[in-house]
């Protein structure tokens, strides 16, 4: 049982993997000329104003207005259901790389003056109109970025893709969303509240929206003979964390990324089951070597692991043995200063006791670019971590203290103690975990030893050690070919 759950989980997220890149990523490609005019377009910003509406219909409506001539400040007032909408739409700064994909690319190909299809965004449907592009006033040449590049728009690529694919799933399963009935939705929705002041679960009454119980059973989506209720909405919503639930702000768009999670959970599978990638040749052996990693895996749990006890007594033991390992050295940490000349190291160590910010008088008078980096001060030592300062360093007597001059081989250096943690031995018990888990993983070991012995013998295996000994593995870089492959075999 526990290797056929643990097999159900991976294949849940394997298989669904496995099949989105054999339909999606393995299918995309890029094009020097896509490549090209994603780097013509890097830097630069578009101003913009847009219109947003809840439903393809009315963006279509709003278009279609557009194009018959009706300025876009009042198709704007008309259609947009963005709280700029009165204004005739609020101008806006669209920098490339900013924005979805889906809006990105149509967007920055239209000239000054020009509008947008429709596009779906999380928000819901949007025409945007271009006011004013501005270019960057340089950026490195293409040769040099154009493989970053190459990986970034692949990668953007096959996040358009994924959508377009997942879009048509849903369209091939008969998904139908009804916009009237999330409107009840959107209006039961409460007012967006601040990430850093989510309630905790123990301060909210449920169900946390009040909707008319005439309209729990209106469907706000369907799909092969289901459907998502309102009273289903409802309890999803209760359910979901301060963090994933919808908010206004981001109007049916939200409602309907809320629920299509849940409807592509349920679709995928049934995609990924019909598609039969679990007979893939490659698919079936990452399924095959999962199963046997599962089932070792559980083999050592129920021969080894459970088999392994420590008593208190051997946990006294070990600790007496070893009571070196759980003492910790005296740790200190400074402020350094490191000149060129003994002149200047004066200075230095003047105005720190003068009481002048040490990282000020590191900067200006220190010759380490190191220790500029770090405004002076290092990471916690021990003696012997950095010989050169030992001897003063651990001499100063009290947080605060500051060395005279010395010199040392790269220079002459002043030393100001800002932290020390004295030297400690941790008590038995402080330790008794640590050391369970050590003679824990040393029993294992010695059990395992034992096993694999006992089935070398079982199963008749015999290793030739003067053959073994004549094997050479030699390194090669992963740019160099291989010398001979051939039937899976590597040399």
């Amino acid at each position: 049982p526990a290797v056929a759950q643990g097999m159900e989980q991976f294949k849940r997220m394997s298989l669904n993997i496995a099949y989105l890149k054999k339909q999606v990523a393995d299918k995309v490609t890029v094009s020097e000329e896509e490549l090209r005019e994603y780097y013509d377009n890097t830097g630069v910003s578009l101003s913009v104003k847009q219109i947003l509406t809840d439903t393809e219909g009315q963006a279509e409506e709003a278009h279609a207005a557009l194009t018959g001539g009706m300025d876009f400040e009042s198709a704007c007032r008309r259609y947009s259901k963005s709280d700029d909408a009165s204004e005739g739409g609020r101008v806006v700064t669209a920098s490339f790389g900013g924005l979805i994909p889906e809006l990105q690319t149509p967007l920055f190909r239209l000239p000054v003056g020009g509008i947008t299809e429709p596009v779906y965004t999380p928000q819901g449907w949007v025409i945007v109109k271009v006011l004013k592009r501005s270019d960057p006033v340089q950026k490195l040449p293409f040769e040099e970025v154009q493989e970053d590049m190459r990986k970034r728009l692949r990668a953007i690529k096959e996040g358009v893709a994924l959508n377009e694919f997942t879009s048509k799933l849903r369209d091939d399963y008969g998904v139908e969303w009804n916009y009237d009935n999330m409107g009840i939705v959107f209006n039961a929705l409460p007012p967006d509240r601040a990430f850093e002041d989510a309630p905790s679960r123990s301060d909210e009454v449920y169900p946390l929206l009040y909707f008319d119980p005439a309209d729990y059973d209106k469907p706000l989506v369907t799909y092969q003979g289901k459907s998502i209720s309102i009273k289903d909405f409802s309890d999803f919503y209760d359910q979901a964390s301060f963090f994933n639930r919808p908010r206004r702000g981001y109007r049916y768009g939200a409602i309907r990324s809320f629920l299509t999670e849940r409807i592509m959970n349920e679709i995928s599978i049934d995609a990924v089951k019909k598609s039969k990638i679990e007979e893939d040749p490659e698919v079936a052996a990452v399924m095959k070597a999962k199963q046997e990693e599962i089932m070792v895996n559980l083999l050592y749990e129920e021969m080894v692991n459970k088999q392994v006890v420590v008593t208190a007594a051997e946990i006294q033991r070990y600790y007496n043995d070893n009571v070196d390992r759980f003492r910790t050295a005296e740790k200190r940490r400074f402020g350094v200063v490191l000149t060129g000349d003994i002149e200047t190291a004066l200075q230095a160590h003047n105005e720190i006791r003068a009481g002048k910010p040490f990282p000020t008088v590191a900067l200006a008078y220190s010759i380490d670019e190191d220790t500029k980096e770090t405004m002076g001060e290092t990471k916690e030592l021990s003696q012997g971590e950095q010989p050169e300062i030992d001897a003063v360093g651990f001499s100063l007597q009290q947080v605060g203290d500051v060395s005279e001059p010395f010199q040392t081989a790269r220079g002459w250096m002043v030393l100001k103690l800002t932290e020390r943690v004295d030297a400690k031995t941790f008590t038995l018990e402080e330790a008794r975990d640590r050391i369970d888990a050590a003679l824990r993983e040393i029993k294992s070991d010695e059990r395992l030893e034992e096993l694999l012995a006992k089935w070398k013998e079982e199963y008749g295996i015999e290793i030739n050690e003067k053959n073994l000994a004549k094997t050479e593995i030699t390194e090669r870089s992963a740019a160099a070919p291989a010398a001979d492959e051939h039937a899976g075999h590597r040399h």
